[in-house]
Order: structure tokens, then sequence, then C-alpha cells
């Protein structure tokens, strides 16, 4: 819409977005990966992605980096006995790994 300069435009309009959220995973050894698109980012959608990493080979160990999102973490999840999860913690100026571990 163009307008004189300094006149501000009469339009009614609302922005609307769609999202699509991907979770991922590949073996840098062997190439396998698993790539699941997710109608929305939380513990329930992330634990769909575990379930499915777990069975893609149930006898290989994988260790999964994560950043620090909430549902990376959610009590509720249960991962499977062949997944580690490896939480990265960046500050500027050094990056933190601790391992989450469930009992």
């Amino acid at each position: 819409m163009l307008t004189a300069k300094g006149v501000k435009p009469i339009a009614v309009s609302q922005q609307a977005f769609e999202s699509t959220w991907l979770f991922g995973a590949f073996s840098p050894i062997n190439g396998k990966r698993l790539l699941v698109e997710a109608e929305g980012c939380d513990s329930d959608f992330f634990q769909v992605f575990m379930d499915e990493l777990s069975k893609t080979d149930n006898e290989e160990l994988m260790l999964i980096l994560l950043d620090n999102a909430s549902f990376h973490k959610a009590g509720k999840l249960k991962i499977s006995d062949n997944i580690v999860l490896i939480l990265v913690l960046c500050t500027k100026y050094e990056y933190t790994f601790h391992r989450i571990v469930r009992s």
C-alpha cells in the first residue's frame, strides 16, 4: 500500500503464520537419520520423536546432544535405555555438558 510521505496507511490486516517443527537426528558413523515433522514443539511431540528414534536401532547406544529447551528435560519423558540425553549449556564464554540421569 502506498501513501504520501508522513501519512499512515489505513488498512485492516492480520498477518497469519503457519509453523512446522522438525525433530531430527543422524549418525555420523553409519549415516542413518531420522526426521519427524510435528504440529507443535513440546514434551509430547519430543516423546514421539524419542520413541521413533529408539525403534530405529534398539541395539545401538545413541548420545543425543540437546539445548536447554524445557521440553528436552521434562520429568514425564520416558527415554529408552539405548538413548543418553546430554544437555549442552552455552554461555558467552564456554560450553558445559550435563548428562540427564533418569531414575
